[in-house]
């Protein structure tokens, strides 16, 4: 879930950097022709994409490449796909998994198994929970930039004046400490319920999940919300909108939560947001005796619409580097999507490095094809009980979304 991710200030790459002897030779056989290449971000991510380009003339004579921001992520998502009918679509994206599946099962995402075979694209040192995160029916259709899993943050000055010692691990000893931490102008805990991020940390981390609409109504899945309505129910959550807020980064920010599901772009959040609250990263608790989380993953994916997807195939793999990588993470902050920056990022993030275990166990979003309404049915399942006061079980929620989305 990105949220106008906000930066981790850190060096800034040098320009010598930035062109990597490991890429594989290209094909020289494109002239003059020029690649777009569609994304969202601000200031870090122009940065960043501007510097992972240069340098392609050498290994591919003839080709530009061209930048296409759209102004916020829904902007993007909105008009992509009345773009990819109209044929401007950019020849190549930035996407993350939250909303995926419905390009790759409609064909508007190209599956890039021919082009990694064929130029020899190097993925092995990808997480593989990332490159799983792009992966459909054994094709790859997205080459990962970043990998971010789902963390969870506590408000420390709070959690230490309530006297609770240590952090906690399981979400029961959540439940616990929200109790505690409630008081009549914080709530023990946010949980952001305006879109499918943070009620999956949940879903995950009680040992389910999604899984393309396959388990929407499991056991697992069960407990997770019937564990979310609790903690409203008792008074002990808040959802960004009962404060007239968007998100829960703000809510956590302004002090009015004492904790939260989370992701790393937190930590520039509260640098620029709140830099004089003391806050504690760590991995998603667990529930039942499980632990999980979400992977999210930025991919390079080549739109079945391009007029030149085997040279797009190539620019994605030169712009997703090892020094790309490392230079996109310190202008604004992501993970990397290779394992063998894992120790660098947390190196240099050391705020972030007691959640590194969500990397191990976090998985794709796994929303069923139609992620856009399957979410959309979630959250209004949701505010019908906290908002209207119906009666609905979560077990009654859940299967009402299965038998809409499951395949």
């Amino acid at each position: 879930m990105k949220k106008g991710i906000t930066k981790v200030l850190a060096a800034v790459m040098t320009a010598a950097l930035l062109v990597c002897g490991s890429i594989p030779a290209m094909a020289a056989e494109a002239e003059e022709v020029t690649i777009s290449f569609g994304y969202w971000g601000d200031s870090g991510e122009d940065k960043a994409y501007a510097d992972a380009i240069k340098g392609i003339e050498s290994v591919l004579p003839g080709v530009t490449v061209e930048l296409v921001k759209y102004p916020s992520t829904n902007e993007f998502w909105a008009n992509l796909p009345g773009q990819v009918a109209a044929g401007t679509a950019p020849d190549f994206i930035a996407p993350t998994n939250e909303g995926h599946m419905s390009y790759i099962v409609e064909g508007l995402f190209l599956p890039l198994n021919d082009y990694i075979d064929k130029y020899g694209f190097d993925l092995s040192d990808t997480l593989p929970n990332a490159l799983e995160a792009w992966t459909y029916q054994d094709q790859i259709y997205a080459i990962p930039t970043t990998a971010a899993p789902g963390i969870f943050v506590v408000n420390k000055d709070m959690w230490d004046a309530a006297g609770l010692g240590e952090l906690p691990t399981t979400w029961d000893e959540v439940y616990e400490a929200a109790k505690v931490l409630t008081t009549d102008d914080v709530a023990g805990i946010c949980i952001d319920f305006s879109q499918g991020y943070h009620p999956t940390q949940y879903t995950n981390s009680f040992g389910g999940g999604w899984s393309n609409g396959e388990t929407i109504n499991s056991p697992e899945n069960v407990a997770a919300l019937e564990y979310i309505l609790k903690m409203y129910e008792e008074g002990l959550a808040v959802n960004p909108k009962d404060l007239g807020l968007s998100w829960d980064g703000e809510v956590f920010a302004a002090g009015k939560c004492a904790m939260t599901t989370a992701g790393a772009w937190y930590v520039g959040l509260m640098s620029e947001s709140a830099p004089d609250i003391n806050y504690e990263v760590m991995a998603v608790p667990g529930g039942n005796g499980h632990q999980g989380s979400s992977m999210h993953a930025t991919g390079f994916a080549v739109l079945s619409t391009s007029k030149n997807p085997e040279v797009a195939a190539q620019v994605a793999n030169y712009m997703a580097s090892v020094s790309a990588q490392m230079n996109m993470s310190t202008r604004a902050g992501y993970i990397p999507a290779l394992e063998s920056l894992q120790d660098w990022y947390y190196d240099i993030n050391p705020k972030m490095a007691p959640s590194r275990a969500s990397t191990e166990f976090a998985v794709s979003f796994g929303y069923p094809v139609q992620s856009t309404e399957f979410q959309t049915d979630l959250v209004r399942a949701f505010e019908e009980v906290y908002y209207a006061g119906a009666d609905t079980t979560a077990q009654e929620i859940l299967n009402t979304l299965a038998e809409k989305y499951s395949n």
